[in-house]
């Protein structure tokens, strides 16, 4: 392994490589900070800018957007509660009470520890250990699928501890919401009542944006008052990577989860920052922590979803299979040099593959130093008036949104969700629960139907599979966990 990231650095050092790492790095950070429109639509638009130039040097400034837009979607929702990117919602919980509290510099710092360490170790064990990690997502069938899904969706249990039948409801509207569109499964629409637009089915973005991002908008029109209630910044950004790595197991623990479901094809980054930031609330001895301000609130969520990104590079590499839509565009770009994905391309082309893999790295420290360069510029942003905050961010909020599909339709929806979600968080709804649903409905339903077929129907037979047995048993003592420890605090 090590004479292999040699070859890798020794090719991903050259100016040439380092200056379209600098470039997709760059605008990774910009298209991060704006919510909705993430990096998809940015490698997008430049896969046909990369015809022409050399296959390592296109992958790896597609590369660098997506990292650095990962990374950078932090930023927004850390100081406004503004999720630049779906993959960091989670982060808003506990990286927007510390801007409250003055200390978004330090929240920031945190951030990009997690993001830089959850890259690199991610990276690192997705290079040491690619054969028995595919040998493991291979084994997944659909009905293995269902019953991630199904632990996925017993995460509300424990993020609505505090109020379970309110959590139960939005969840299921989540649900609810992601049936609506064409079947899957047997193609049919539903639920569209003869609407156009919501045939293709209701996005994540607009519904992320509205619930968070407008949401919020409306709450500082409401109360005049700067992000910021102490009216100061205090901390430093790197008191906050110092601090990063005085949590080192929620650390190892995020980034491990994130590689677990890295590997696993459909899951996705979301569900890794949501699921790991469960599991560290619920591993926590001050659970009442988390939402008011806990460091390692921050930490998991971002921790988890860099390294899935990372890990989500295994099924595309070698099984030509995406872990997810910014794998899909590299084996596009992959596919548009004349290359297969496969066993064969780390024999035939070792310098592009560790070249590729190294360069991951090298962009992980590049966006790490320019977040830190930047930081203290971007902070400044909780200390503005609202009424200067609202409507600029507002108008970037529905350009994000619109510059998704390119639909007027989702900048209404954005709106809906908005209002819903002030009025939900005013009556004690909280709007998490409903994110899980919409993002998990569509696996599980789809999971399950397909696994109901390859069992013939047999739903007992489908269920009892080992992996799927475990997988439902983890999800069953999580939420009896949550419930038995919701009773000894109320006995308490």
């Amino acid at each position: 392994m090590i004479d292999n990231l040699l070859l890798g650095f020794s090719v991903a050092l050259h100016w040439d490589q380092l200056l379209f790492m600098l470039l997709g790095t760059l605008g990774g950070m910009w298209v991060g900070v704006i919510p909705g429109l993430g990096p998809i639509t940015a490698m997008a638009l430049l896969i046909p800018f990369t015809f022409t130039m050399d296959p390592l040097s296109a992958l790896l400034m597609l590369a660098s957007i997506s990292a650095a837009a990962n990374c950078s979607g932090s930023f927004t929702s850390i100081l406004l509660n503004v999720p630049g990117e779906s993959t960091a919602a989670a982060t808003c919980f506990d990286g927007y009470p510390m801007s409250r509290q003055g200390r978004a510099r330090v929240a920031i710092g945190l951030s990009i520890g997690a993001s830089l360490f959850g890259a690199l170790a991610g990276m690192l064990a997705v290079i040491a250990l690619t054969q028995p990690l595919l040998a493991l997502a291979k084994a997944f069938s659909p009905a293995e699928y269902f019953a991630l899904a199904v632990l996925g969706l017993s995460v509300v249990a424990v993020l609505s501890r505090e109020a379970p039948v309110q959590g139960i409801i939005m969840a299921a509207l989540g649900l609810c919401l992601s049936f609506v569109g064409v079947d899957s499964v047997v193609g049919e629409v539903r639920f569209a009542f003869g609407v156009l637009e919501l045939q293709s089915g209701i996005g994540l973005v607009p519904v992320t944006v509205g619930l968070f991002a407008v949401s919020e908008i409306i709450g500082w029109i409401v109360t005049r008052e700067r992000v910021s209630q102490v009216g100061e910044l205090t901390g430093s950004v790197m008191q906050g990577v110092v601090d990063t790595f005085r949590y080192p197991v929620a650390l190892v623990r995020s980034t491990l989860l994130g590689i677990g479901i890295g590997i696993t094809p459909g899951v996705g980054a979301v569900a890794a920052s949501f699921l790991a930031y469960a599991v560290e609330k619920r591993a926590s001895r001050t659970p009442e922590r988390f939402g008011q301000g806990a460091p390692e609130g921050v930490i998991a969520p971002e921790a988890a979803n860099n390294s899935a990104v990372c890990a989500s590079l295994v099924p595309a590499l070698t099984l030509g299979i995406p872990g997810g839509a910014t794998s899909a565009l590299l084996l596009v770009a992959l596919t548009i040099h004349g290359l297969r994905p496969g066993t064969m391309l780390f024999t035939s082309q070792p310098d592009l593959i560790w070249g590729f893999f190294a360069g991951l790295m090298i962009g992980a420290l590049m966006f790490a130093a320019m977040g830190l360069l930047m930081t203290n510029l971007f902070a400044k942003v909780t200390l503005v008036r609202a009424e200067i905050l609202a409507p600029v961010f507002l108008v970037v909020s529905f350009a994000g949104v619109y510059a998704q599909e390119q639909r007027l339709f989702d900048v209404f929806l954005a709106v809906g969700f908005g209002i819903f979600g002030y009025l939900a968080r005013r009556f004690g709804y909280p709007v998490v629960p409903l994110v899980i649903g919409l993002v998990l409905g569509t696996l599980a339903e789809t999971s399950f139907h397909q696994g109901l077929t390859i069992a013939g129907g047999d739903v007992g037979s489908m269920l009892l599979r080992p992996g799927t047995a475990g997988l439902l048993g983890a999800a069953l003592l999580l939420v009896a966990w949550t419930v038995w420890g919701a009773l000894r605090d109320r006995r308490a």
